[in-house]
């Protein structure tokens, strides 16, 4: 199971959302109303609103499930679309919540987001080639 790379980069990938439900993705000020002067200093992260924080822990779940389907390569495959899909969908729902802010800064969240959809690429590159070695042995028979 875990001497499969694209284990390992399954493993990570669940890891980097786990870690990202505390880690702020931005960081900055929010105004409460047009006219309002003071200003609200806020963190967004996996835990900011309940549709991130269901969100974080589907691609966080459906990461760590697809490490046990290294029987099934085409369900795992799928199964990392799905997580691909939802973890762009966390994104655009990111952006979205940013757009509130007045100011501020990307955190180191947001390159964990990245290198989720790194490691998810990465393990699919490894189950195609997986299956790859497969079809060559099969021809071989």
């Amino acid at each position: 199971m875990l001497q499969r790379i694209q284990s390992i980069w399954l493993l990570l990938a669940a890891t980097f959302v786990l870690i990202s439900l505390k880690v702020s993705f931005f960081a900055g000020n929010i105004v409460s109303s047009p006219e309002a002067i003071d200003k609200l200093y806020q963190e967004v992260n996996g835990l900011y609103s309940i549709t991130n924080n269901i969100l974080t822990i589907t691609v966080g779940v459906m990461a760590f499930i697809s490490i046990f389907l290294y029987g099934n390569r085409k369900l795992q495959m799928r199964l990392i679309y799905v997580a691909m899909a939802v973890e762009l969908l966390l994104m655009v729902n990111y952006e979205m919540i940013i757009k509130k802010f007045s100011e501020g800064n990307y955190s180191i969240g947001s390159i964990l987001q990245l290198l989720v959809m790194i490691c998810f690429v990465l393990a699919q590159r490894g189950i195609r080639k997986d299956n790859k070695i497969i079809e060559e042995s099969n021809r071989l028979r």
